[in-house]
């Protein structure tokens, strides 16, 4: 026995598990990256923040260990906010499209009031 309502629930479903698949594979594809003032230092992270990499050049070496710590992990700070920025943009373009097609309705909307 067709029921309209329920294949329409299920469809609305389907695609909302599509749109945080693909929330989640773009999360998974942001990476921030910074290089100082200078260009002694460039760092990449992940869409968590994570350092994924880093490039010294060969003049940072003369800076010392602890100028070239604070450089490394300032730098590594910009490309952290860089990547998380992406990622709030990334979420809210999801959060409008899923409001925007009328996703994020009261349930009862479509089962009816009971």
């Amino acid at each position: 026995m067709a029921n309209p309502q329920l294949d329409e629930l299920l469809g609305r479903a389907s695609a909302a598990l599509g749109r945080m698949a693909d929330l989640a594979d773009g999360y998974a594809a942001v990476r921030g990256e910074s290089t100082d003032a200078r260009g002694l230092v460039t760092a990449r992270v992940d869409g968590g923040g994570a350092l994924v990499g880093l490039e010294l050049d060969r003049g940072a070496v003369r800076l010392g260990a602890s100028v070239l710590g604070e450089l490394i992990v300032s730098t590594a700070m910009v490309a952290a906010q860089r990547a998380y920025a992406q990622r709030a943009r990334l979420t809210d373009e999801f959060n409008r499209e899923f409001a925007d097609d009328g996703e994020a309705h009261d349930i009862r909307e479509t089962q009816g009031d009971r």
